[in-house]
């Protein structure tokens, strides 16, 4: 039901549709929009990257700069060596919301925190805004990537930002909490709303009976916040004992950042850690489609979530409500939403020994896997309903546009 009377939501998302672009935000977005919608609200979905597929009524490209002002951008930074064209992207952002609101007035307005661009749009557009943590900067990067000039800045400019955010929300307490106190943050409004899910009778479940009992999956990018390296590290600690072990690994090469700001790639690091043997064991599948990867969950015995860090991990969620035994990090707020031995396994972030260990211990007991499984899809059905969510992230609107009118 309904919390307050029809409103206009602008969303803004990295990249649309959902089944293109797949992360954390664009899922958010995506469960966001659909229960608005079915509860009555009107959603405008504003995009930095729009496929062809997801062209559709309400949803608005942010026009590129014409080439001319793009070529005299690049001449002028290479000037100044900085890559600054990132950070300079509200004004499109705020000249297509205005260019909507004046067709259909906007109520109020929800984006990421990233590069800090939510703060020129409010001041641009006058119109109430709220600020979605994501994946702040100064938690997301991680190893030689947060010591980068460009990571400083972006840092740096977030929090600015965000000390003129009137609403701060995010789905985790710990990152609510840190960011807060990393930038000595006392915005109006503060407040925890988990992420949204959703399940439909199509919903693939996961089935002890039906999965492959020696197969471990991975879903992440390659690279040092995913946690790939340590995935890898601890299955090779596993399969040297126990060779018919096999690791799907699901997502795209971004490689790891190693001295020297070197790349190293997928199988340059996998050749690394096994012996020609054993390489076969590691099966590289790249970027694939959700539906697929669902399919995936549901044929392996275990999945895995290595992040050095995670907000409110989607990989994590959909896992769970899929009714997957899940070995996860501790990092972030997964630990919020799995519960040591009750819903999965909780190992050290970074600890490619306790990984190891812990998922050994899911491998040797599928009966134990198999009711932490039943167990994670019922926590996750419980407390992260998308209609739940909706309305109480509708309050929060609720509040902000009536003081904003103030």
């Amino acid at each position: 039901m309904s919390v307050i009377g029809p409103v206009h939501i602008a969303l803004y998302s990295p990249g649309w549709p959902l089944k293109k672009f797949q992360s954390g935000i664009v899922t958010y977005v995506h469960w966001m929009k659909l229960e608005f919608e079915k509860q009555g609200h009107q959603v405008s979905i504003f995009t930095g990257a729009l496929d062809p597929s997801g062209n559709a009524q309400g949803i608005y490209p942010i026009p590129r700069r014409p080439l001319w002002a793009r070529l005299m951008r690049r001449a002028a930074e290479r000037l100044r060596s900085r890559k600054k064209e990132p950070f300079d992207f509200s004004d499109l952002i705020a000249k297509e919301i205005l260019r909507v609101h004046k067709l259909k007035p906007i109520d109020i307005i929800e984006m990421e925190e990233s590069f800090g661009w939510f703060a020129g749009v409010a001041q641009k557009t006058s119109i109430p805004l709220v600020v979605k943590l994501h994946g702040p900067a100064f938690l997301s990067y991680v190893g030689p990537e947060i010591n980068t000039s460009f990571a400083r800045e972006r840092v740096d400019r977030e929090g600015r930002a965000l000390a003129e955010a009137t609403a701060i929300i995010a789905p985790s307490q710990v990152t609510l909490a840190e960011t807060l106190a990393r930038y000595r943050l006392k915005p109006r409004v503060a407040q925890h709303i988990v992420n949204p899910m959703m399940t439909n009778d199509d919903t693939l479940l996961w089935r002890v009976d039906a999965c492959e009992r020696n197969t471990i999956l991975f879903v992440g990018r390659f690279d040092l916040l995913k946690g790939a390296d340590v995935a890898l590290q601890a299955f090779a600690l596993l399969v040297r004992d126990n060779p018919e072990l096999k690791l799907v690994f699901v997502g795209p090469d971004r490689g790891l950042l190693g001295q020297g700001a070197k790349l190293i790639h997928f199988d340059e690091y996998r050749d690394s850690l096994f012996p020609s043997s054993l390489r076969n064991r590691v099966d590289f599948r790249g970027a694939m489609a959700n539906h697929d990867i669902a399919r995936l969950r549901t044929q392996s015995m275990v999945t895995i979530i290595c992040s050095r860090w995670e907000n409110q991990a989607y990989t994590l969620l959909e896992a769970m409500i899929q009714g997957c035994p899940v070995v996860s990090t501790d990092a972030g707020g997964c630990g919020e939403i799995l519960e040591h031995g009750v819903t999965g396994r909780l190992a050290k972030s970074g600890n490619r020994h306790d990984f190891a260990d812990q998922l050994s211990a899911m491998l040797s007991d599928p009966d134990s896997a198999e009711r932490m499984g039943r167990e994670a899809r019922r926590y996750v059905l419980e407390n992260h309903s998308a209609s739940v969510v909706a309305s109480t992230t509708l309050q929060l609107y609720e509040r902000i546009i009536s003081e904003h009118n103030l």
